[in-house]
């Protein structure tokens, strides 16, 4: 191995992730660290050459000779067990972050490596890069100490050396040897920590958060790994979490829609919060609501559709114009300006996830009824205007009827949360007219906004947040959708004109979205057929993308919040239909989160 960039681009499937609910990083199959924000989802990468293969940083250890490897992750935990085999023995490379409970001192990236048979000769090699810094920086290295100014530092238990501006360690692993690296934010300590001791500790927190889950199911620990991602797209300081772990993966190889989604976006985050409370994960709530509360106290009324993880509207986009991004797919971008648009479904989005809340046995706080009230007034007084839509074009703003629908249910759930009050009543019911009256084409199924002839993949969702649709055009509206929109058992977002040139992929959450409907219309074959291809197409450790091309391979950003969420839910759908057929789809999401089976039981808030 060579510490030139002559590495090719590694498929998005390839990696796998691990954080600690404050930064993130994606590990290759071949033992490369590609990606990392250490200290927080949204700040610049210290490892980036996963949008550029020869500027960005890495931190690659694996054998120094041929090789092949298995991966999965420890059981029910977000670390990482990577198997080196090679003809001369086996080793293990457990990769894991931190959590923060360990102390602000602690080492934020772990990497363990461990002879299991064998001898192995083994290489690390460590390149950071100042976030999307146009030269890399110079290393002090001191034997088994690598630093250099606004860079982690570097602590191992093997001695480096400089060659080609990297630090290079070259080492040979007998059975039962471990060699220990950990990445510290500041300087690193003289000694190098216990690791052991480290993955231990975050072994059993991961370990304990999962035992709340409340499906025990066929397919419980596929649905745990999702549970974990989400889980691990969460900041746990404010409660709000990224809809992906990744900037600027495109949704077509070599096309411009490239996008930063490291950031909260308030729809994806009541969504994903929604699943995991259906799961059992109830506690994560209590934060996102005080994170959704302290934005309420800088606002009039209307939500933007996206924040910092901290909360900032400010997320100004820029292009780091040196970099060429993912297979040659530029621009890579930091920030994103669909921060300045006005999406009105995330007001329902709010009230359905408050709804739920008390459903669940929570107890709302006067601030936010009151900015549950709220939200409800603005829906009241703004339903019948344009707004920029769920998936974001860059186009003029339309009436869409997904937007329309999450508005009827910011109000119905203000209604039942808060009591009737007329212009709330009004609203309501004149969306149900207008949606299931004027708004339905000529040819009998629900357009993507009115007096549009195209179909819209979000409308997918209008039963299960219990709309009163017209359920002979929901169903035409289902096999125009599969028409249209369909590819096996793939579904794209939309095909008209989105405002951008070229194309995009599938959208993963849109075929969930799909297996849903079916359910909902009684066509349960359909449906899990559907479902049981959407499961094969996971990759190695149980990750999905935010879309699919049609061959099946990964694009966009990665791993995606909205997809795994989307995962959960249809597989707790599922498990809902045998239980009780149709009827136990019927209402809202919380009148099924409450409806038990024989392998899930209903969640609970805790008592405090």
């Amino acid at each position: 191995m060579t510490v030139s960039g002559d590495r090719p681009y590694q498929p998005i499937e390839a990696y796998a992730l691990i954080g600690n609910c404050e930064g993130c990083a994606l590990v290759a199959r071949d033992g490369a660290i590609d990606w990392a924000c250490l200290e927080r989802f949204d700040a610049d990468p210290v490892f980036s050459r996963l949008l550029d293969r020869r500027r960005g940083g890495w931190f690659t250890i694996q054998p120094a000779g041929r090789f092949e490897t298995a991966r999965q992750y420890v059981s029910r935990t977000n670390i990482l067990e990577t198997t080196f085999s090679t003809p001369t023995g086996l080793v293990t490379l457990h990769d894991f972050m931190v959590p923060k409970a360990a102390g602000a001192d602690r080492p934020r990236l772990v990497r363990l490596v461990t002879g299991i048979s064998g001898s192995v000769p083994m290489v690390a090699l460590y390149r950071p890069l100042d976030g999307f810094a146009e030269t890399f920086a110079p290393l002090e290295i001191r034997g088994g100490r690598v630093t250099a100014p606004d860079h982690p530092g570097l602590i191992s238990d093997v001695e480096f050396a400089s060659e080609d501006g990297a630090a290079v360690a070259r080492f040979t692993l007998e059975a039962a040897q471990d060699r220990s690296f950990a990445l510290t934010l500041g300087a690193p300590p003289e000694t190098v920590p216990d690791l052991r001791a480290l993955l231990e500790e975050a072994r059993r927190a991961w370990a304990l958060w999962t035992r709340d889950a409340t499906y025990r199911g066929p397919i419980a620990d596929e649905l745990v790994r999702s549970a974990l991602v989400l889980k691990a797209l969460t900041y746990e300081p404010t409660g709000a979490i990224v809809a992906a772990a990744t900037t600027s993966l495109p949704e077509e190889i070599g096309g411009i829609r490239n996008w930063d989604y490291r950031f909260c976006w308030i729809r994806d985050a009541c969504l994903s919060f929604y699943v995991l409370k259906k799961f059992g994960m109830v506690r994560e709530a209590e934060a996102f609501f005080g994170f959704v509360a302290d934005l309420a106290d800088r606002t009039t009324g209307a939500l933007a559709p996206l924040y910092s993880i901290a909360g900032e509207v400010d997320l100004t986009e820029h292009t780091i114009a040196h970099f060429e991004g993912w297979r040659g797919s530029a621009p890579v971008r930091h920030g994103n300006e669909a921060a300045e648009q006005h999406q009105s479904d995330a007001y329902g989005q709010v009230l359905d996830l408050i709804y739920l809340y008390e459903r669940l046995g929570g107890t709302l706080s006067e601030a936010m009824r009151a900015h549950g009230a709220q939200l409800a007034d603005f829906s009241a007084a703004h339903w019948h205007e344009p707004d920029a839509g769920l998936w974001e074009p860059r186009k003029p703003e339309e009436r869409y009827l997904h937007a329309a629908i999450m508005n009827w249910v910011a109000l119905d759930r203000a209604i039942r949360l808060f009591g009737e009050r007329s212009d709330w009543c009004r609203e309501r019911d004149r969306i149900v007219a207008c949606v299931n009256g004027e708004a339905v084409h000529a040819d009998g199924y629900y357009p993507q906004y009115i007096g549009s002839d195209d179909v819209d993949a979000a409308l997918l969702i209008a039963p299960m947040v219990g709309f009163p649709v017209d359920e002979a055009v929901f169903a035409r509206t289902v096999d125009a959708i599969i028409a249209r929109l369909g590819h096996d058992h793939l579904v794209y977002r939309y095909r008209n004109d989105d405002g951008l040139p070229g194309h995009e992929g599938t959208f993963l959450i849109c075929a969930f979205w799909l297996v849903d409907a079916l359910l909902w219309l009684g066509r349960d074959g359909e449906a899990r057929t559907r479902f049981e291809a959407l499961r094969a197409l996971q990759n190695d450790v149980g990750l999905y993308a935010e879309e699919a091309a049609e061959d099946g391979t990964f694009l966009g950003n990665f791993p995606q919040a909205f997809s795994h969420l989307a995962f959960i839910h249809s597989g707790l759908m599922l498990d809902l239909f045998a239980h009780g057929g149709r009827a136990a789809l019927r209402g809202t999401y919380a009148d099924r989160a409450l409806c038990e089976t024989e392998a899930r039981r209903a969640p609970r808030m805790p008592t405090t």
